[in-house]
């Protein structure tokens, strides 16, 4: 049950906003400790300046090196985006106040808006972080491998073929450890450019490293991680309704995937691969992008209440 709560909480908005909360009292205690006060929005947001800015040193550094060992591509520069986006807001937040002088209650909304802002893209770093390092129960029934791309001649690529050896040991330290195998869900549907699904060349790939033929249920339809859920569950619900689940992954992309799993109904823990220091900073960026679209009404609630406050 304690497992089963943790799951569900580690993979979710509340999950994101605990982590959030956690960091806000860390820097509230720290700032009362030294300034012996309790910080305003303001001291809030001129402390991210200085967070924001060593995390952007750290996201440029990093995709400096991805740059040189994979391309010259715009995407491959998608955390310096967000880190110079996440300072820039902040700043332009911090003289709203020299700038909006009329309107009093307006300055607070941004003040406190932008807090919430810097605590949920915090929360996001903290929680994929412990998403990342969970290491589910030796119980599984089934690893749903979550597919991305194979290359021109149908083999897999190192992040893909990250995740699949990731499986495989976990299939392998499960049936060591209490003697239950392990069935295989490799996923993914066939792109534009590959001669094969992903969810085939995963297959072969098993297969060729000791897997059986009865031991995977590839997926070959899917075209994102949703769908990867959704018909990974169809499959299962007919081979084994009620089976415990284990989906694996690249470690910045867990925690989204977790909450994309409870979207399509699957109670199912994380398991994350691990790839190359340049990459997963710039990986994340791109998560942590798509995971703030991902609660419209979460964030409209909180505008709702910092207009309140501001009123107030």
């Amino acid at each position: 049950m304690l497992r089963r709560i943790k799951r569900k909480l580690m993979y979710s908005y509340a999950g994101i906003a605990a982590a959030g909360i956690f960091i806000f009292i860390v820097i509230t205690l720290v700032f009362f400790i030294t300034a012996k006060r309790f910080p305003l929005p303001r001291d809030f947001l001129i402390i991210y300046i200085f967070i924001s800015s060593a995390v952007t040193v750290f996201l440029i550094t990093s995709n400096i090196s991805l740059l040189r060992h994979e391309g010259k591509r715009l995407k491959n520069l998608t955390g310096t985006f967000l880190g110079l986006a996440w300072i820039a807001g902040d700043i332009i937040c911090l003289v709203s106040e020299k700038i909006i002088t009329q309107i009093p209650f307006a300055v607070t909304f941004i003040h406190l808006f932008a807090c919430y802002a810097d605590l949920l893209i915090s929360g996001m770093f903290l929680a994929a972080y412990i998403a990342a390092r969970h290491r589910p129960g030796y119980d599984k029934d089934f690893l749903v491998i979550l597919g991305c791309s194979i290359s021109k001649n149908g083999g897999l690529l190192p992040l893909l073929k990250g995740r699949t050896n990731r499986a495989i040991r976990f299939a392998w330290d499960q049936e060591i450890a209490v003697g239950k195998p392990a069935r295989f869900i490799p996923t993914g549907g066939q792109g534009a450019d590959e001669i094969i699904s992903e969810g085939s060349a995963m297959e072969f790939y098993l297969l060729s490293h000791g897997a059986e033929n009865y031991e995977i249920f590839a997926e070959k339809a899917s075209a994102n991680t949703y769908e990867n859920m959704l018909f990974s569950k169809k499959i299962i619900d007919d081979v084994l309704p009620g089976a415990k689940i284990c989906f694996v992954t690249t470690n910045y992309h867990v925690l989204r995937s977790g909450m994309l799993a409870r979207k399509a109904g699957i109670d199912a823990e994380g398991l994350a691969s691990s790839t190359k220091w340049y990459f997963w900073p710039n990986g994340f960026a791109r998560e942590v992008f798509a995971m703030l679209t991902m609660f419209p009404v979460q964030h409209i609630a909180a505008a709702a209440v910092c207009v309140i406050a501001g009123i107030l």
